[in-house]
């Protein structure tokens, strides 16, 4: 067998696909810019135990609940806000897309335009 080892000329990669169980209710907030953010925590079930993740959209994401199957697509980022304890992070998704899981032809639909990107993106 030959090994290759293929070149990435490109400035990063920063894609997301998580499906999971939503954890905890979306949560809106109006920033100082006028602009809406939800946020929730979801859940995914791996061999070592179960992960909890942070996820924020922009706009009101009001058609999740807590029990829900989705499938989040979107890229990690991290924030910087202040607190009482001064200047915090938060590393967390933020969703271009949040599917619920009983839409299959919608989820296969985001999945393969994520997959078609990242394959222009990498050039293979």
């Amino acid at each position: 067998m030959v090994s290759t080892t293929t070149s990435i000329d490109t400035v990063g990669v920063n894609m997301v696909i998580l499906i999971g169980e939503v954890t905890s209710p979306p949560v809106q907030r109006t920033l100082q810019t006028g602009e809406v953010v939800s946020s929730f925590d979801m859940a995914t079930q791996l061999e070592e135990g179960r992960i909890s993740v942070p996820i924020a959209c922009a706009g009101e994401c009001d058609t999740t609940h807590v029990g829900d199957s989705v499938c989040v697509v979107g890229m990690v980022r991290r924030r910087f806000f202040r607190s009482g304890a001064g200047v915090t992070s938060r590393t967390e998704v933020l969703a271009d897309q949040v599917i619920s899981m009983r839409r299959k032809a919608n989820v296969r639909k985001a999945v393969s335009r994520l997959l078609e990107n990242l394959s222009t993106d990498l050039e293979i």
